[in-house]
């Protein structure tokens, strides 16, 4: 009876809500119907798709350069050695407490750009693209470090003994035990950081590089039409980051039934 009642009362808020959400998607478009004009994005759909492919492509790599920084930060801040350790403690702390657009704009035109850019482009390669990718992995690197280095320091102490008792190494120990449980406690945060790191992607238009949410204002700059650049932008970046918190959610319930 609480079953088929709570069921009923789900369907009238999920009808509400739907209602709600459509009425006001009408208002809007109502009010703003006179401004539309989808004729221009389609005309530009493949400047836009291009943009969508680079971030795609960007967001890629800096998801596996963000786990390789994440990893080594987390080791490093375990390492026995007090300089290593403090080091990377140091470099966590400056990522974490400076905003992401200062340091791309230092980390490009002082520090990469100059040492990096003529090398890239004799072999052929987006020196904006690439260092940009490495600048965004190194600033969520900074992120999934500390989480990491939370999940791992959350696992008990009797968990390492037990490995070493049966003969394990430093890195069995890591692989075998304590990783597979540490990513149990740290993938929601995880999966989030990565959704962030996807929405920074937009942030690497200011050193050039021409992901999506640039070349939505190059569109906007040539049609002086602004708002139909908007809702493509925002479904494109619905595409890329719905999967992601879709999949986490599957390994988050999948890790749970196992234990």
């Amino acid at each position: 009876m609480e079953d088929k009642k709570l069921r009923r009362w789900n369907l009238i808020a999920a009808i509400l809500i739907v209602a709600a959400f459509s009425g006001l998607c009408t208002l809007v478009f109502a009010r703003l119907s006179p401004d539309w004009d989808w004729s221009k994005p389609w005309a530009y759909r493949g400047l836009l798709m291009s943009g969508w492919w680079c971030t795609l492509g960007l967001s890629l790599g800096a998801l596996v350069g963000s786990l390789i920084v994440g990893v080594l930060l987390m080791l490093g801040q375990r390492s026995p050695l007090p300089a290593v350790k403090w080091t990377c403690r140091l470099f966590l702390e400056f990522v974490r407490d400076t905003p992401l657009l200062v340091q791309l704009l230092v980390g490009y035109f002082m520090i990469f750009a100059p040492l990096m850019s003529r090398s890239l482009e004799s072999i052929g390669w987006n020196d904006k693209l690439v260092i940009g990718t490495l600048l965004l992995s190194l600033f969520q690197g900074a992120y999934l470090g500390e989480i990491l280095r939370g999940g791992v320091d959350s696992i008990p102490r009797g968990q390492w003994e037990s490995a070493r008792a049966v003969g394990f190494d430093r890195g069995q120990v890591y692989r075998h035990v304590i990783f597979p449980q540490a990513l149990r406690r740290v993938l929601p945060a995880v999966a989030g950081q990565f959704v962030s790191l996807i929405k920074d992607s937009s942030l690497l238009m200011v050193i050039g590089v021409q992901e999506f949410a640039y070349q939505a204002r190059v569109y906007t700059s040539r049609t002086y039409g602004g708002l139909e650049a908007y809702v493509p932008l925002a479904l494109g970046y619905l595409v890329l980051t719905a999967p992601v918190a879709y999949l986490a959610h599957r390994l988050e319930r999948r890790f749970r039934d196992e234990t």
